[in-house]
């Protein structure tokens, strides 16, 4: 599958990284894994990953999170080099800036 195909899933813009979901984070050992869409688990450390997107800290990744990630050859094999993270498209209690989005089925009080 082409890096450009992988990105379909996500709503915006499509990149050019291949599309995962993080599956596993170890704070405790600074590592986590990514799941790829072909169903392959692929390690990550803390300290050499490259976070882009949104989130600044690894320690703010969470599990199930989609992400777009890039691969490298390290000394321990192949591992997750980049890991891009997106933003949540409807946050809890919606946006405020999407009119009519946020209160849906709720009742204003009289």
């Amino acid at each position: 599958m082409d890096k450009s195909d992988e990105g379909q899933a996500f709503l915006g813009k499509p990149d050019l990284y291949y599309r995962g979901v993080i599956i596993k984070l170890f704070p405790s050992n600074n590592m986590g894994l990514v799941r790829t869409q072909s169903g392959r688990e692929i390690a990550f450390s803390y300290s050499l990953v490259v976070l882009l997107g949104h989130i600044k800290s690894p320690n703010d990744l969470k599990e199930g999170q989609e992400v777009g990630y890039d691969l490298g050859w390290t000394s321990n094999g192949l591992k997750v080099t980049k890991i891009k993270t997106y933003p949540e498209f409807l946050p809890e209690g919606g946006d405020p800036d999407l009119e009519g989005q946020g209160n849906q089925g709720q009742q204003t009080p009289s």
